[in-house]
């Protein structure tokens, strides 16, 4: 039985007092930090289903989890994913998605505009922004709309839109203003020009830029499920058939969003977490500001705790709302988490340093994935990543090299690969 995002919502603003659950979140003192910890239940006469974790409290839980860790039983009880790359290709959903935004300019008016012009402008906006980093964004916003206040995708593309539309309308007045006068754009006064930027900039509404987003964002998801990599779901179904009580996450720096997939993801997952969405939990925005200068790993900590954290709230709601007393109620089991992506150095660095064992998805040429062309030193067409960030990420990618629990090259392989994980085998 999977808990809906509604249920999990109306249940949590319902405050659940009983039964009380005991989360505590251990780490093992061997293998690097990885999964060894319980959860247990103060309901009288049953021993609940407990979840295992990270992040210890003493010392000496770290030692008593240590001295028993060989005598538990590892399940699985969270499973999280990366998405772009990892369950389908994002070259051509981004393409298509690109396409989609060309279509709703040209709905409003701005024509000819094309797919690629969105991620030019995007480009140009990152490297100005990389560029006057002691620039207070959010205080000149007012007076420059362009400016994101964060350097996040959905902000950078917010503001890449505007750009497009600006320039769109700042030339046809110039040309309008021109064929009055009898005269060529290139012969008016710069106090003309400077008219018509202003007026441009006034023109346009927000709502329209909105509109052009929600268009393109609304066909990212259709074409990630257009474009979701064959064995992608029947591996996910095998795993949850494999290990019925495991709580399955997503857990990315873009806006894709499985909740959004209606039919194809979201009746397979129980949560999400984003980059972009969910920085206002931790209320550490500066953080955030701070994903395209990001060298190590651990600065990337927040989201995976958070990830961890949304997984045990749902494994208690699940387990109260099913009523569920545990069924191997005397063995002692240890629940582990596996992440799962193509990024070394988001996905495998960021999560292992967090305690999760680490599955790196490095699928067949055929599959079609690019944004491990960074490896190479390569920017995918795509990516509006500069050549500082790109150099920070190849760094970090190689630091994580040696965090990689195992790997594989399809997603069929991918349950076989955790049941071996869950028997303490790896690649390493």
């Amino acid at each position: 039985m999977r808990v809906s995002p509604t249920t999990v919502a109306l249940l949590a603003s319902l405050s659940l007092q009983a039964p009380s659950f005991s989360v505590g979140f251990h780490v093992s003192s061997s293998g690097g930090g990885r999964v060894a910890a319980s959860t247990k239940s103060n309901v009288s006469g049953h021993q609940r289903l407990r979840i295992g974790a990270l992040f210890s409290t003493t010392t000496e839980d770290n030692e008593t989890t240590s001295a028993t860790a060989t005598k538990k039983k590892k399940k699985l009880g969270l499973l999280t994913f990366d998405l772009d790359d990892t369950l389908y290709p994002i070259a051509p959903v981004l393409d298509e998605a690109n396409t989609a935004f060309s279509t709703a300019m040209s709905n409003f008016g701005y024509v000819g505009i094309q797919p690629s012009d969105i991620v030019a402008a995007g480009k140009k906006i990152r490297i100005n922004i990389a560029e006057d980093t002691q620039v207070d964004v959010s205080a000149d916003k007012a007076e420059d709309p362009l400016k994101p206040t964060t350097v996040n995708h959905k902000e950078i593309r917010l503001a890449a839109i505007r750009k497009k539309m600006e320039e769109f309308i700042l030339q046809t007045k110039l040309k309008q203003t021109a064929d009055d006068w009898a005269t060529d754009v290139d012969d008016l006064t710069a106090p003309v020009i400077k008219s018509a930027e202003k007026w441009a900039r006034t023109t346009v509404h927000s709502s329209v830029v909105q509109a052009v987003y929600n268009a393109w964002e609304m066909e990212r998801h259709h074409a990630a499920e257009r474009h979701l990599f064959p064995d992608a779901i029947s591996a996910i179904k095998q795993i949850q058939s494999d290990n019925p009580n495991v709580i399955i996450g997503a857990v990315t720096d873009g806006s894709a969003n499985p909740m959004l997939m209606v039919f194809s993801l979201m009746p397979l997952f129980d949560f999400t977490v984003s980059w972009e969405d969910d920085i206002a939990n931790v209320q550490q925005m500066e953080q955030f500001q701070e994903l395209s200068a990001v060298d190590q790993s651990d600065e990337l900590s927040w989201i995976y705790r958070l990830a961890v954290q949304k997984g045990k709230e749902m494994s208690a709601l699940t387990n109260e709302i099913k009523k569920k007393n545990d069924e191997e109620e005397d063995e002692d089991i240890e629940w582990c988490w596996v992440h799962v992506g193509d990024d070394l150095a988001y996905d495998v660095g960021g999560a292992a340093t967090c305690g999760a064992k680490t599955v790196l998805v490095d699928l067949s040429p055929e599959y079609g994935q690019t944004a491990r062309l960074r490896l190479e030193g390569k920017v995918p067409e795509w990516s509006t990543e500069t050549e500082d960030e790109l150099g920070a990420h190849k760094k970090m990618s190689a630091n994580a090299m040696d965090k990689v629990d195992a790997r594989i090259q399809t997603l069929s392989q991918l349950p076989e690969v955790i049941a071996e994980l869950l028997n303490g085998k790896s690649d390493e």
